[in-house]
């Protein structure tokens, strides 16, 4: 596996849930992260959270129908996927799920994803 590519003001990240045995639409619903609008420490920052993923991707999952999957992907300016890494739920470092909370609300509050 690949680290992530740096993150640029025109990185675009994807994060998306799978799997599950309860399927809510509102928690698949793919999350876009625009690192526009972040400072170079932020994204930095969310840079080292998809390391950490990708570091866990590589952890044997626990067994069980109910796992969920993220979905994670950095895209560039022209939606063109530079990466792209599914890994295990619990894997993922929980302050990732900040930046998903973040681009939830963002995309509630009528921000462009």
């Amino acid at each position: 596996m690949s680290q992530p590519p740096p993150l640029t003001p025109a990185s675009v990240v994807r994060l998306r849930r799978e799997g599950g045995v309860a399927h809510f639409p509102g928690l698949s619903r793919p999350r876009c992260i625009h690192c526009a609008r972040y400072s170079e420490a932020q994204r930095d920052e969310l840079w080292r959270l998809l390391s950490s993923a990708e570091s866990g991707a590589g952890q044997k999952e626990a067994p069980g129908a109910d796992r969920r999957r993220l979905c994670l992907s950095v895209e560039d300016a022209n939606g063109t996927s530079l990466w792209l890494l599914t890994v295990d739920e619990e894997a993922v470092p929980q302050e990732l799920f900040a930046w998903w909370r973040l681009a939830e609300t963002q995309a509630e509050n009528g921000s462009a994803p």
